[in-house]
């Protein structure tokens, strides 16, 4: 019994990840959202480190003229003032990572399905991601990163 060469016949696409991030609208709506979302508690941590910075450059400029008793109050200050620049900033990383990671796993939702619905449309039997291949054949292999990005550009 023979079997045709259409029915042996393997459709492979191949989506660049990073490509898709980089292009889709989502991610600098995303960006903006975040920035101004934790722009407040940011502009405080600068703030602080504004007065790190000018503290210790004070201390630079006026240890000599510095009585020992004003060096020490001074250093302490300043290590103060780093405890609160740390104990302010580690909790704001740790919230700002943790709502990056929700906004990125509705965006992989998005791509997720606009990868589907280019490779139900293409006839695709199997979708790879360009990061986790190592080769590919470019006649074979058919490169579907901008379809997905018109896609998931329109949601």
């Amino acid at each position: 019994m023979g079997t045709s060469a259409s029915a042996l016949a393997h459709k492979v696409g191949l989506v660049d990840m990073q490509k898709v991030y980089q292009q889709i609208p989502q991610m600098g709506k995303i960006e903006q959202a975040l920035q101004s979302e934790f722009a407040e508690r940011r502009q405080e941590l600068e703030k602080i480190q504004g007065d790190i910075r000018f503290e210790a450059e004070k201390f630079k400029r006026e240890q000599t003229t510095m009585s020992e008793d004003q060096k020490e109050k001074l250093r302490e200050k300043i290590q103060g003032l780093q405890k609160v620049l740390a104990e302010k900033g580690r909790p704001l990383e740790q919230e700002l990572k943790a709502r990056q990671q929700q906004e990125l796993q509705k965006v992989q939702t998005i791509i997720v399905s606009a990868i589907e619905e280019v490779a139900k449309k293409g006839k695709f039997d199997e979708v790879k991601t360009k990061d986790t291949t190592v080769y590919f054949n470019p006649e074979k292999v058919t490169d579907l990163s901008e379809e997905v990005v018109e896609v998931v550009s329109k949601k």
